[in-house]
């Protein structure tokens, strides 16, 4: 794919220099035993913007193929959970300049707010994919492409994010992104808000994928 930035490497990284110690950050995991932190974003666009990060650099379709991304689904829920709990919240990666990627090193966004894209979106067609993950493609108000990818059978939104499900749907996204959306895209989940006392996401699982031209930003709960 073309989509990735410029490799600016390890040393002119403002990610690794906060994983070094070397500038700072408002922590929620600091560097350990793990393969992944949390800190927070220094945008405030909205009430809740924290990052999860690989210790180690690398790009973000390096991440999403590795067992990195497993460790860092956990820890996004766990953090989404405890700061976005009673309103709900997003995961999100973005991928390339068309989708507002602004630093190389491998992130993903954890954002209070669920999204409505896919109640407001229209569906259209599913896509014949080798994957056996169910892939639904969607038309969305200023989106040239987006597709909803998912387990068959219930599975919620949480228990795919918690196991090795998200790996799989990880696997599917990068296939559509490369039929599709080769230039840049940005994946998506939705955690919505559940009854009092119940964690969020009990919704249906489905990794969102947008892309095919310039996206907006993400940080309104659209």
């Amino acid at each position: 794919m073309s989509f990735e930035l410029p490799n600016a490497g390890a040393e002119n990284c403002v990610f690794c220099s906060i994983i070094s110690g070397d500038s700072e950050a408002s922590w929620e995991a600091k560097p350990g035993a793990g393969s992944v932190v949390c800190f927070h974003n220094r945008l405030n666009w909205v009430r809740v913007m924290l990052l999860v990060v690989p210790t180690q650099h690398m790009t973000q379709q390096e991440f999403w193929a590795s067992s990195a991304l497993r460790e860092a689904a956990e820890m996004a829920v766990d953090m989404g959970d405890e700061h976005c709990g009673h309103e709900g919240y997003r995961v999100i990666a973005n991928f390339g300049l068309q989708a507002h990627q602004s630093v190389e090193h491998a992130h993903l966004h954890v954002i209070s707010g669920p999204s409505r894209m896919i109640e407001n979106g229209v569906g259209q067609s599913r896509l014949n994919l080798s994957s056996d993950l169910i892939v639904d493609e969607f038309e969305v108000d200023e989106t040239p492409f987006a597709a909803r990818i998912s387990p068959a059978g219930p599975l919620s939104q949480r228990d795919m994010w918690k196991s090795d499900r998200i790996m799989e749907a990880a696997s599917s996204a990068r296939e559509v992104a490369r039929r599709y959306s080769p230039n840049g895209f940005r994946l998506m989940s939705s955690f919505d808000p559940s009854a009092e006392g119940s964690k969020p996401g009990s919704n249906a699982s489905g990794l969102f994928l947008l892309g095919g031209g310039q996206l907006g930003l993400y940080g309104s709960a659209y």
